[in-house]
């Protein structure tokens, strides 16, 4: 469970707001992964999906994510370099941002 937790941490680095998404929590351990993830979400800001994978509007947010007010350029700088859609998608959102120009046909792909 840490292990995804982190990676979710890191995945998130740019974002407003982060999550860990699961379909299930094992019931065995579900006091204690609850317990964990309690500590763990306050400590990093990131959030906890539980997703019906049959039934998306069942999903539910058990431990609602805290909000980044500033971006992390450096992320978001190192992220350009790596990966090219997320390059095409900081240029698109640069354009809207210079011009309020929206490409209806790039988005939701």
């Amino acid at each position: 469970m840490r292990e995804c937790f982190f990676q979710a941490v890191s995945n998130s680095s740019w974002a407003h707001f982060g999550y860990l998404v699961a379909t299930e929590i094992n019931e065995d351990k579900q006091r204690s992964v609850e317990r964990e993830l309690q500590m763990l979400c306050a400590l990093h800001g990131i959030g906890v999906i539980l997703l019906d994978p049959h039934d998306f509007s069942n999903s539910q947010t058990l431990i609602p994510a805290r909000e980044r007010t500033s971006v992390d350029w450096q992320s978001v700088n190192r992220l350009v370099e790596e990966n090219r859609d997320f390059k095409d998608f900081i240029e698109l959102v640069g354009e809207y941002h210079q011009t309020g120009k929206i490409h209806k046909s790039l988005w939701n792909k």
